[in-house]
């Protein structure tokens, strides 16, 4: 049975009990947002005084280095460093080319008679001196030649003889001075045909000796020697061991490949930097640090309608012919005007590969690798255009040590 006094007493309790956990909430949530409200102010609740901000600055310790060497490796390698800056730079046209013979220095080699190759001497790519035999060809032509000198030879010892014995019967009376005149026409007609004959085995490779010794039909030579008639390189070979031969076809070609021509292709928009005259500078991938000089010697006065440019020729010194024929290679060429250029030493950059890098300390032992992308470069500086900003240090003296550190540490 329900007590009515005990349902008086619970009803209030019930009441204080929910005022308290409410209350109790509320001050929760309160503390809660006053912690949150003093953190973005930057102050504790408690003392009032400003909590400063933690920033972490990079140190020489927590910068990443690409390369970490000893201290006493860096005292043996006596490193210098030096800072990137502007440097005033000549400025210039940057385009492609290719490098071609000099074609004024090119020689066909063409056979002096008809025939048959019996021999060849050469390969392509060799180097020949001027007057060097390359092949030698079977020739009937050139014994026929012979035994007809050899005929025209005894002829003309036989009217020289007649001639000297009508001299002396001239004299005596025997003769008449036009019988002896008859006889002198017939000698100086057979010395033509002897000397015609003669220049003709000249031609055919026979030197002076060789015609003065051939006395009988003994020493007729049926091979045609093919003499170099230039110092140079076989950049052509057209004939092969038993190969016929006619007079119109070309054996060989020599080229004097000590002087090169570069041809390089300039667009319409850059056409007041190319002039006649104007100095270049030819480089390639294959000898990063060669460089070759050169001036513009003409110019195509024709542009090709496909690509909208025009040829621009270079002659470069090639003694070394480190310059092959073929070969793609970059041309700059220098305009006479000048900028201010963000530049780094020639000395700092190092090749890896197809990259350019250099080495930047960022504390002690420690450097980071620089990839570069690089421009123009004059009086032992090169233009960077990407990889590096004013102001930053890299290694010059000694570059090449961290270099070789960096190959052996892989």
């Amino acid at each position: 049975m329900l007590n009515y006094d005990e349902g008086k007493s619970t009803g209030p309790r019930l009441r204080r009990g929910m005022i308290i956990a409410v209350t109790i909430t509320l001050i929760i949530v309160g503390a809660v947002g006053f912690s949150l409200w003093q953190r973005e102010q930057g102050t504790t609740g408690i003392a009032g005084r400003p909590v400063p901000k933690v920033v972490i600055t990079p140190t020489p310790g927590n910068i990443p280095a690409d390369l970490v060497v000893s201290p006493e490796m860096i005292e043996r390698a006596a490193l210098k460093t030096s800072s990137i800056g502007t440097r005033q730079m000549e400025t210039s046209l940057r385009t492609t080319a290719t490098v071609q013979p000099n074609s004024y220095r090119e020689t066909p080699v063409m056979p002096l008679v008809e025939g048959r190759v019996t021999r060849v001497n050469v390969q392509l790519g060799d180097q020949v001196k001027e007057g060097q035999i390359l092949a030698t060809i079977f020739s009937a032509e050139l014994a026929e030649a012979q035994m007809k000198y050899l005929t025209v030879e005894a002829n003309l010892q036989f009217h020289a003889n007649q001639a000297k014995r009508f001299e002396r019967l001239a004299d005596l009376g025997a003769v008449s001075r036009q019988e002896l005149e008859e006889v002198n026409s017939r000698l100086r007609e057979h010395h033509a045909e002897h000397a015609s004959l003669r220049e003709r085995m000249i031609l055919y490779g026979l030197s002076d000796e060789e015609i003065l010794s051939l006395k009988s039909s003994t020493r007729v030579r049926s091979e045609v020697p093919v003499h170099s008639p230039a110092a140079g390189i076989i950049t052509t070979r057209d004939i092969n061991i038993g190969q016929n031969l006619t007079m119109r076809d070309r054996l060989f070609t020599v080229s004097n490949l000590s002087k090169v021509w570069v041809i390089a292709n300039v667009y319409e928009k850059d056409f007041a930097v190319m002039q006649t005259g104007r100095s270049a500078r030819v480089t390639t991938s294959a000898w990063p640090e060669r460089e070759w000089s050169g001036r513009i010697s003409y110019i195509d006065p024709r542009i090709d309608e496909a690509t909208r440019t025009a040829r621009a020729r270079i002659e470069v010194s090639n003694r070394d012919q480190q310059l092959r024929l073929g070969m793609f290679v970059d041309v700059e060429i220098r305009s006479g005007g000048s900028t201010e250029r963000l530049v780094v030493p020639r000395a700092a950059i190092q090749n890896a590969g197809q990259e350019r890098i250099v080495f930047v300390p960022v504390g002690p032992g420690r450097f980071q690798i620089r990839r570069l992308l690089l421009g123009t470069e004059q009086a032992g500086y090169v233009e960077v255009l990407n990889g590096l900003s004013s102001g930053d240090q890299v290694v010059t003296e000694g570059s090449f040590f961290l270099m070789a550190e960096l190959g052996r540490k892989g």
